[in-house]
């Protein structure tokens, strides 16, 4: 994690495909539903068991153990509707 300039949170972790991909949505876009699948095309790895087990791991915690939780966190995102191993909404902050 770094700070840009502007004094927004840039991400540069294990999920930083994520990231860069939420981070590009239209601003006039305000929610945004993503299946597993399609985080796992966009990230090009698959998401760990926690993921597809936890509510936790969709979790928006900025400190602390979830660090992949920063990806859209900093991207100024957070998760509403989780439906585990399913679909996931995010919504800006």
């Amino acid at each position: 994690m770094w700070i840009q300039e502007d004094r927004t949170y840039m991400y540069d972790g294990k999920y930083i495909k994520l990231y860069h991909y939420i981070k590009r949505i239209d601003d006039e876009v305000d929610a945004i539903t993503l299946t597993c699948r399609q985080i796992e095309e966009i990230l090009q790895f698959k998401l760990p068991a926690s993921a597809y087990k936890h509510r936790a791991w969709w979790a928006n915690e900025q400190k602390g153990t979830h660090t992949h939780s920063r990806a859209w966190r900093y991207a100024g995102w957070k998760t509403t509707d989780v439906r585990i191993g399913e679909k996931i909404t995010f919504v800006r902050e």
